[in-house]
């Protein structure tokens, strides 16, 4: 029965957000934290670099996502480039809380692809250890070609890690690499769709963090013909 019912939010949801985008222009809207947000108002503007800067908000919530160019293209956030940003801000009886896709520490969330791909490693399918960075405890599944490691995916997250950290695979040579893109935190991604006569189109999901470590989550995400300012 709860499985029916999760099915028929899925559903209600996607049907509501199509709507909302058809026949609202501006839209832009989301899931926050698993339930259905939308912003009264958005606008674009574009910072003193060249990037994108959309201010979306409702009575009591803002949320502004900024990318670092206002090219079609995905901007991911929460990394040592801070260009790419989002915050969301909420402001009811003058009580505040305010989040951020800032540097944070804590479990690692998106890796790189391999830096060095070291010499003579065998596969692991349930987790290499990892050793450097700022954290502990990382441990990622590697596939293999010629004692080289070709692939990573990760098992277990660690904890204490921060973006750009540089970790070595622990095996063969000790010499494999990649880095820690960002953290379990302050992550997300932004992708422009498309800009057309001055209006933005794309998606965006996010993570971030308050003063107090607590995470707000936006998913599902939706800006649609968002114009520039005047």
């Amino acid at each position: 029965m709860k499985k029916i019912f999760s099915l028929l939010f899925v559903a209600i949801f996607f049907t509501s957000c199509e709507q909302d985008i058809k026949t609202n222009t501006p839209a832009f809207l989301a899931k926050k934290n698993d339930v259905y947000w939308k912003a009264n108002d958005a606008r674009v503007s574009v910072s003193a670099d060249g990037g994108m800067i959309i201010t979306a908000f409702n009575q009591y919530e803002t949320v502004t996502l900024e990318t670092s160019s206002t090219d079609p293209g995905v901007y991911i956030l929460g990394t040592i480039d801070q260009d790419n940003f989002a915050t969301y801000t909420r402001d009811i009886n003058n009580s505040s809380d305010f989040y951020d896709t800032g540097l944070y520490t804590g479990p690692a969330f998106k890796v790189s692809p391999m830096i060095t791909r070291g010499t003579s490693y065998q596969a692991n399918a349930n987790g290499a250890q990892t050793i450097g960075g700022s954290g502990s405890g990382l441990r990622v599944a590697t596939k293999t070609t010629n004692g080289t490691v070709t692939s990573i995916t990760v098992v277990a997250r660690g904890i204490g890690y921060a973006p750009d950290d540089v970790v070595t695979i622990v095996g063969g040579d000790n010499n494999a690499t990649f880095k820690v893109v960002n953290i379990q935190q302050s992550n997300g991604e932004i992708e422009i769709e498309e800009v057309s006569n001055g209006l933005f189109t794309g998606t965006f999901k996010l993570n971030a963090v308050n003063s107090d470590g607590e995470v707000i989550t936006f998913s599902e995400g939706h800006f649609y013909k968002v114009p520039l300012g005047q």
